[in-house]
């Protein structure tokens, strides 16, 4: 059974928030490890109180606090940051909540949370020590509790609502978490967690350049802060559903998803409208494009990229493909994601596609036999090693559709940059592979806010890079790869002198690692499940 982070002990909860894969829960390149970093922050900082560790001034009021790195969320002009957060505020904040008291506390608050026919299971989880993909038990945790759990629960009711909250960890009004804390308005109100939400609140601003109003995104620590919010919202919801005298139903929610089951459509509809009230309440709102009523739980619960993918692909499956070149497939899936930008399942997709074309460029053995020039009857039979072309297509063009693909579905776009790499690789005209991997630079990169690609196409083109001693990369942390990096990571200003000295910003790139890239990318995931596999065998 997963474990979440509420099983953990005080002790092991910082342990767990204060390791990179935590820190930060997008995908880097392999390379990149912030471990070392955060154990000299924790170190410096230790029992130190926060007010005797400013200088002058407060991180309120400075830029560049975090490491933000941007991209085009649909390709062209929404914006999503990435933020990597000062890791001095992230320790600061981590330490409030794992204290032994705290945890306690908050422990308790999640147990109060927790109400009849209301299921969350949207606690960050405790990983497998070797995963096989990014967030594997995240995922099929909510696979399991959220699709399957779905999918049962067709068997008890007839209606299922369906819907989601409009950029909730944007939203999110700091204030609520004092709430949230205090149960307030409902049967367990109490006082004993003030000093608790006020420091919670005290660090968000921080990390927010003084904003008073959401909460960042991307890493563990703030979907548990964004749970203690939601949480309570899941108390308010039982008591209106209680006081209203409505029984008959069942809730699971994923962070801000949330599916209500109910055999009585009327019914339904008014557990709706309370939940949108009690929503509002908290400064959230649910979004009226992806609300509604079905009446068809099994389909409707799988989430719709992957039933169309079902549904249109009988031509397509794990062993195989009538795609009869590697061009079409491209095509397919460029063609799909417009249909399902930035989808989960494009990253199904794309790393099938990938193991396609791995397995393709399999050297061969063949049999030859020779005959003398000498001996006419002479001949001798030998066995040789061929390589096979990429079919279909010229590398270039396919190499533009997978652009695209990656142009226009920027959260994924690392996916398309691995099949990217793994075709130019193929190639034995080193001009060709140089010519063409400058193209696919300008045309990701010359786009406003790529940094993500950066980062990404960096983690191809390293080996060619060093070999030729240029880089075309501006990215503070694309210049640590390379040996450049000369400014901060963070804006350290708002702390005394002593706190950050000797801060190793050069460990976030993993030397030994780096000496494994090559021009093919390799996810950190991948590497680590195949090495331990090789291991163990």
């Amino acid at each position: 059974m997963t474990k979440n982070i509420l099983s953990l002990t005080s002790q092991e909860a910082f342990d767990f928030l204060m390791k990179s894969e935590q820190y930060h829960s997008f995908e880097l390149p392999e390379y990149f490890c912030f471990d070392e970093v955060l154990q000299f922050v924790r170190d410096r900082i230790g029992k130190k109180v926060y007010e005797e560790c400013l200088s002058n001034q407060l991180p309120d009021d400075l830029d560049n606090i975090n490491l933000d790195i941007l991209l085009n969320k649909d390709g062209k002009y929404a914006v999503r940051p990435l933020i990597l957060a000062n890791p001095y505020l992230y320790c600061f904040l981590v330490r409030e909540l794992c204290q032994p008291t705290r945890w306690e506390a908050l422990q308790n608050c999640f147990k109060e949370y927790n109400v009849p026919h209301l299921t969350s299971c949207a606690l960050p989880v405790v990983p497998e020590k070797v995963e096989p993909f990014h967030k594997s038990t995240t995922i099929l945790n909510w696979w399991s509790a959220m699709e399957q759990r779905s999918i049962e629960l067709s068997l008890e009711y007839r209606y299922m609502f369906v819907t989601d909250i409009t950029n909730c960890y944007g939203s999110i009004n700091p204030q609520s978490i004092e709430w949230a804390l205090a149960c307030k308005g409902t049967e367990y109100e109490n006082n004993d967690n003030t000093e608790l939400a006020y420091n919670i609140q005290k660090y968000l601003r921080a990390l927010q350049h003084g904003h008073n109003i959401g909460i960042p995104q991307g890493s563990a620590l703030f979907d548990f802060i964004g749970e203690i919010v939601l949480g309570y919202s899941d108390l308010l919801f039982h008591e209106a559903l209680q006081k209203e005298g409505l029984d008959g139903y069942e809730v699971i929610r994923y962070r801000d998803d949330y599916r209500i089951f109910c055999n009585d459509h009327d019914k339904l509809e008014r557990i709706s409208y309370i939940l949108q009230h009690v929503l509002e309440t908290l400064n959230l709102r649910l979004n009226s494009q992806k609300t509604k009523i079905s009446d068809s739980i099994v389909t409707d619960s799988i989430k719709s990229d992957k039933l169309w993918y079902i549904y249109n692909t009988p031509i397509f499956n794990k062993k195989g493909t009538d795609f009869d070149s590697f061009e079409k497939h491209l095509l397919y899936i460029l063609m799909f994601s417009r249909e399902y930008p930035n989808s989960g399942q494009l990253k199904t997709m794309l790393s099938d596609l990938d193991r396609r074309i791995e397995e393709w460029l399999k050297p061969y053995e063949e049999k030859v036999t020779t005959i003398s020039l000498l001996e006419e009857k002479s001949s001798k039979a030998k066995t040789i090693t061929k390589l096979k072309k990429l079919t279909g297509g010229s590398i270039a063009a396919m190499t533009a559709v997978a652009v695209q693909i990656a142009l226009e579905n920027v959260a994924i776009s690392h996916y398309a940059l691995r099949v990217i790499s793994r075709m130019i690789d193929s190639l034995e005209d080193m001009q060709e592979k140089r010519d063409i991997i400058d193209k696919v630079y300008h045309k990701l990169c010359k786009q406003p806010n790529s940094d993500y690609n950066q980062l990404w196409l960096q983690n191809m083109t390293y080996t060619q890079d060093k070999k030729s001693d240029t880089s075309p990369y501006t990215l503070r942390l694309c210049q640590l790869v390379d040996d450049k990096q000369t400014e901060s990571l963070w804006n350290n200003d708002w702390l005394v002198e002593e706190m950050t000295t000797g801060i190793p910003y050069k460990t976030v790139v993993n030397g030994e690692t780096l000496k494994k890239v090559t021009p093919v990318i390799t996810f950190r995931e991948t590497r680590i499940y195949n090495e331990s596999n090789n291991y163990d065998r």
